[in-house]
């Protein structure tokens, strides 16, 4: 069964180093609430694998585009641009949220959750610039991010194409247009070259952090047997020994599976009195993050996906 296609959201598949990546491209807060609800009900049990700072959880791309001058008014000193647009990668997902076209407080709770929780790591190039310009306008606090543009290990600061081509090995299809991230990014709509400048970012940022992340673990995982063989002898008798362990992958879903998931999300916002459009609800949002970790624990724990109906 194929899922169908809200023809109301503006999708697009933009090819990225030859993955095609499906992108949402809006400035609907319930477009944005959509996004990051299907994420965490895709990611579910990886955010539940095991701490972000163990290398597990769950590693996003992040990334902020902003109206650099002479488009913008003139900021006072010290002053950080406004964001025109916040773009999220998750493997081969993508959103790109309009954020100046949303208005003020337009950023969803479940995003504003999404984005503080400390299972979740950003990755991005200039990250910490980024998350200034989201706090400053948006009040959205990132709890755990990733700096890539000092996380390659290389002899000088390299562009996110350098480190994508040494460390990925992606040499092709990354290409982007310069003058597309000069361009207006606070405009009613996005250009073919701003939506692709955006997505490469992003799942670039993904991809890298990923890596990193997972080379992180390995490390610190032959740190630990390296001090266990000097501390413990093979003729120590209590048994004690290090293991690797790998972060399982999470499977993908069937497309059955994802039909059955809009059915429980329509009929969650029923049951609620809802449509599906824009609401201003933290109530809501609240309950629709918590349920879904509470899925997840369940899942994990008892290894009984069918206690958790209608979630999974």
């Amino acid at each position: 069964m194929v899922a169908r296609r809200n023809p109301a959201v503006p999708r697009r598949t933009v090819h990225v180093a030859g993955c095609p990546v499906q992108t949402t491209v809006t400035a609907r807060p319930a477009v944005a609430r959509r996004w990051v609800y299907t994420t965490l009900w895709r990611e579910r049990r990886r955010l539940h694998s095991s701490s972000a700072s163990g290398g597990g959880g769950l590693t996003v791309g992040l990334g902020v585009q902003w109206t650099p001058p002479p488009y913008r008014t003139r900021l006072p000193a010290g002053a950080e641009p406004r964001p025109g647009t916040l773009q999220l990668c998750v493997g081969n997902r993508c959103l790109v949220f309009q954020l100046a076209r949303a208005g003020a407080g337009a950023a969803p709770q479940i995003l504003r959750r999404f984005l503080s929780d400390g299972r979740v790591t950003f990755a991005g190039y200039y990250v910490a610039s980024d998350c200034r310009k989201l706090r400053a306008h948006h009040g959205l606090e990132v709890e755990t991010t990733l700096e890539l543009c000092s996380a390659g290990g290389g002899a000088k600061r390299e562009s996110l194409a350098a480190l994508a081509e040494r460390l990925l090995g992606i040499r092709h299809g990354v290409e982007k247009s310069a003058a597309a991230g000069r361009s207006r990014w606070d405009g009613p709509k996005l250009s073919r070259k701003q939506v692709r400048y955006a997505v490469v970012d992003a799942y670039l940022s993904c991809r890298l952090g990923v890596h990193l992340r997972r080379r992180a673990a390995v490390m610190a995982v032959d740190r630990e047997e390296s001090e266990s063989e000097y501390y413990y002898s093979d003729e120590d008798d209590d048994g004690f020994r290090y293991t690797a362990s790998r972060e399982e992958e999470a499977p993908e879903e069937e497309e059955g599976d994802y039909d059955e998931h809009r059915r429980d999300w329509d009929g969650f916002l029923g049951g609620n009195g809802r449509r599906d459009d824009d609401w201003d609800d933290a109530a809501v949002d609240d309950h629709l993050y918590d349920s879904v970790f509470a899925c997840a624990l369940s899942c994990t724990t008892q290894g009984e996906p069918s206690i958790c109906s209608p979630w999974c």
